[in-house]
């Protein structure tokens, strides 16, 4: 009886034993169903990340380059920055100035012309002057030429004026070369030079012609031959004139070096 008890508390005890086992794996399995999983904490592969622009404030340095038009024609660069915002390094594009000097074009300036403007070896012409030509008293068989410079710019009077009486006269008269100047005769605007005609000499039996007009060739700077126009002058009355015996005096600048030639 006392073994059939023993018998009867131990499957009992080996019941109980089972049942609360059973309870404790229910429990656990419960517990790890309504566990949630964990998130994966890695991103995709291969997705670029783009920041928003303007969450963060930063400057990245960009460079750039300019054009810009210097002085007198050259042209110059120059380097500029951009301004940028990330958090990210990026280029900026910019703008720049520059700058550059010109030089100067042609070659050597011409040489100052001389007082009056002009060229300083220009010559005086009928283009550039205005001829008077008046009989004088004394001496006798005299007539004295003025030339005045009317243009604006300098003109010399070279060696002696060409001197002609008539259309048909086929060479000037003579010059009288003790006359010549120590320096050549240059004429301002509005200033003038002089030369006295002699036009008759000693009697050699020529037959004087008379005239009313007279005319005066320019030579230039090497006193070959005429240049430029003639310049014109009508007297104010007649006057006799044997070419072959007429003289002429070199261009002079004051009147007194010849008025008793």
């Amino acid at each position: 009886m006392r073994t059939t008890f023993r018998m009867a508390a131990a499957a009992t005890t080996t019941l109980v034993a089972a049942l609360a086992l059973t309870a404790c794996d229910g429990s656990d399995d419960a517990a790890a169903g309504d566990k949630p999983a964990a998130a994966a904490s890695v991103p995709a592969t291969g997705a670029p990340q783009t920041p928003a622009p303007g969450d963060a404030s930063g400057s990245t340095a960009g460079s750039g380059k300019g054009t810009g038009t210097g002085s007198g024609g050259a042209s110059g660069s120059g380097k500029g920055t951009g301004p940028g915002s990330a958090k990210h390094t990026g280029t900026g594009t910019g703008t720049g100035t520059g700058t550059g000097t010109g030089g100067k074009s042609g070659g050597k300036s011409a040489d100052k012309p001389a007082s009056g403007g002009g060229s300083a070896d220009a010559p005086c012409t009928g283009a550039n002057v205005k001829l008077t030509a008046t009989p004088v008293t004394r001496p006798l068989n005299h007539v004295l030429l003025t030339v005045t410079n009317t243009g604006k710019t300098l003109c010399n009077a070279y060696c002696a004026p060409a001197v002609s009486f008539s259309d048909d006269q086929q060479s000037p008269i003579a010059v009288d070369k003790d006359t010549t100047p120590q320096a050549v005769v240059s004429l301002s605007p509005g200033a003038s030079a002089y030369a006295m005609v002699r036009t008759l000499g000693e009697d050699d039996g020529s037959e004087p012609q008379k005239s009313a007009h007279i005319t005066v060739y320019f030579t230039g700077k090497d006193d070959k031959g005429s240049t430029g126009p003639a310049a014109h002058a009508s007297l104010a009355k007649p006057v006799a004139v044997v070419n072959s015996q007429a003289r002429v005096t070199y261009w002079q600048s004051d009147l007194s070096s010849i008025d008793a030639w």
